[in-house]
């Protein structure tokens, strides 16, 4: 008899499963299934699935209606018995530390965003104290926003810079100031009782390029975050790359490579170099004639070199400037080798730009690419991240999913709003 209990239990625990599956497989437009559907999908019986939806709703992750909203309604006689996946019965956080911001993103279980919030640190160089203090607070807040207790919560993802140990420990110099030794995954822990797991940004952003950005159809892709600094994730059969200590990123051989480092991110240096330009226009005697090299950046800077960014200096690529151009061209060295290397140790089939820096894909892809058929051989395809900026946020939300799915979802523990 305990024999075949345990049996009973392990057989209702398999079924469940495989309705909720079938069921979060579902968009979002297309949510409901009803018993005949799930009969169809699964190859059930129709008693069995009604015993695992049952079971399901009990638990909190399914809802049953007697009716469908996409308007087929049930014939005559009895009502359809209609299923749908509860996507809000728990949520999950990604978090985004980063040296300039910090940005925070609530999901629902399909990965829906349901409320985000983004802060600039006022001071790049500010402490770590103050830094992680900004980042709870914020993290809370746009929990509450979400109109969250703590409970439904399910699980916190935090991205940073630099590798990070099992236990959520920076281990390495990055560029967020006095980092190095920080133990984030305590420091979130604090405010949220749901696991926290920590990771590096750049896996991270390779893991929302995967989910929803240009790398959905790739499995050997290397993606570049190349914003004030240059890291790098990559994955090759599909699999994440991490090496010793999780530190695979790790792009020091630049140094090798004369006077680049890991600290020439596209758009620190296109901005460094831009600045550059405009104090030798503002040395001159007489304003640059129109068309003439440097006119269109001090036009969109009004000459000060201050005021110059990454994004004047696309702008005024765009508009024909060629010393802008050689600008842009002299900022994306370090990314060319840096890539020029990675392909030829490992061959991906895609390279991403990733970051704010994708923004301007139309006109740093070009020199870019013609830079890496100088460099390498065979030259990948070289694509601009669709995400941006949502780039490690994206991917930080997909990893509390599958740790959400691992912690709640797969033992089919009891949903927190049930």
């Amino acid at each position: 008899m305990p024999g075949d209990i345990a049996t009973s239990a392990l057989a209702r625990r398999v079924n469940a499963a495989r309705i909720l599956a079938k069921l979060r497989e579902r968009p979002p437009e297309r949510a409901e299934m009803s018993s005949g559907d799930l009969v169809d999908a699964t190859g059930m019986s129709r008693p069995t699935v009604h015993a695992a939806a049952h079971h399901l709703v009990e638990l909190g992750w399914v809802r049953e209606t007697t009716d469908r909203a996409d308007g087929r309604l049930a014939g005559r006689g009895r009502p359809s018995r209609v299923f749908s996946f509860v996507a809000n019965a728990g949520h999950v956080l990604g978090i985004d530390i980063g040296a300039h911001s910090v940005r925070v993103a609530v999901a629902d279980l399909r990965g829906v965003f349901v409320a985000e919030a983004r802060i600039a640190f006022g001071d790049p160089s500010v402490g770590p104290e103050r830094r992680i203090t900004q980042v709870r607070k914020l993290a809370v807040e746009v929990v509450r926003t979400a109109g969250l207790r703590d409970e439904q919560v399910l699980a916190v993802c935090v991205g940073t810079s630099g590798p990070v140990d099992a236990d959520g420990v920076v281990q390495q110099r990055t560029g967020i100031p006095g980092f190095l030794g920080v133990d984030l995954r305590a420091a979130l822990a604090r405010d949220f009782s749901a696991r926290v797991c920590v990771e590096n940004d750049c896996n991270l952003a390779l893991v929302g390029e995967r989910w929803r950005g240009r790398a959905g159809a790739s499995e050997d892709i290397v993606c570049l975050l190349a914003g004030e600094r240059l890291g790098v994730g990559m994955c090759t059969g599909g699999t994440l790359v991490r090496g010793q200590a999780n530190s695979a990123r790790d792009l020091g051989f630049l140094s090798l490579m004369g006077d680049y480092s890991r600290d020439d991110g596209i758009a620190g240096t296109v901005r460094r170099r831009g600045a550059s330009l405009l104090a030798e226009v503002a040395a001159r005697d007489t304003p640059p004639l129109p068309g003439t090299p440097g006119a269109e950046l001090r036009a969109l800077t009004g000459g000060d070199p201050r005021r110059v960014s990454a994004s004047e200096v696309f702008e005024a690529v765009r508009r024909g400037d060629l010393g802008a151009a050689g600008a842009l061209e002299e900022g994306l060295e370090a990314a060319a080798r840096a890539i020029a290397t990675l392909t030829m140790l490992l061959a991906p089939e895609l390279v991403v730009i990733t970051g704010a820096v994708a923004a301007a894909g139309d006109v740093l892809l070009p020199p870019l690419r013609r830079r890496l058929t100088e460099l390498v051989p065979r030259v990948p395809r070289v694509e601009a991240s669709p995400l941006r900026e949502q780039a490690v946020v994206t991917g930080a939300v997909r990893l509390a999913l599958d740790t959400a799915e691992t912690d709640f979802l797969d033992p089919l523990a009891p949903a927190p709003a049930a």
